[in-house]
């Protein structure tokens, strides 16, 4: 006996709340800057401790203990700039997409709208351009837009404030125009 499969697909626009802050800041200080504000364990070590932990006021608290002063982990940080620079006939410069959460902060909105799970964590991307360095961040909140409730919409606010305030932090440093 087989069962059928039965599939539906829909597309649609999504209209993004992109920010993006353009800075005369060294590029490495500017990435080394966001860095500070993420928390950065040892990934596997901590995946194995969370794992381990069966209670969720632990596991919020381990979690806490983790994160950086913005909140969020560093989950993965993509140099592609060192790719863009491998080609011979493509001119190099730096470009780093940043991948950040927070488990705490994805279940508490994932929990009453699964789509948030697609933007959490979040991108921040980094690159150089004629103009100063380009850091732009799309909200979670405009990304899932009208399909969150109430409550993950509040979480995914805040998230995006805490993201948008890193990158603000970040930059602030940055020296006089040349």
């Amino acid at each position: 006996m087989t069962t059928s499969v039965s599939i539906q697909h829909s597309t649609w626009s999504v209209e993004l709340e992109r920010h993006e802050f353009i800075s005369n800041r060294r590029f490495d200080d500017a990435l080394a800057a966001i860095n500070e504000g993420l928390g950065h364990p040892h990934f596997a070590k901590f995946m194995k401790r969370i794992g381990a932990i069966e209670d969720w006021d632990g596991y919020r608290a381990a979690v806490t203990e983790e994160a950086g002063p913005a909140g969020l982990i560093l989950f993965m940080e993509l140099d592609m700039g060192s790719v863009i620079e491998r080609d011979p006939e493509a001119t190099g410069f730096h470009a780093v997409r940043i991948i950040a959460g927070n488990p705490v902060t994805m279940e508490s909105m994932t929990r009453t709208t699964p789509a948030a799970g697609a933007f959490a964590p979040v991108t921040i991307l980094l690159f150089e351009a004629k103009d100063g360095v380009h850091i732009r961040y799309d909200t979670l909140a405009s990304a899932v837009g009208a399909e969150m409730t109430q409550a993950a919409s509040i979480v995914a606010r805040k998230l995006d404030l805490a993201v948008l305030q890193l990158i603000e932090a970040a930059l602030k440093e940055s020296l006089p125009p040349l």
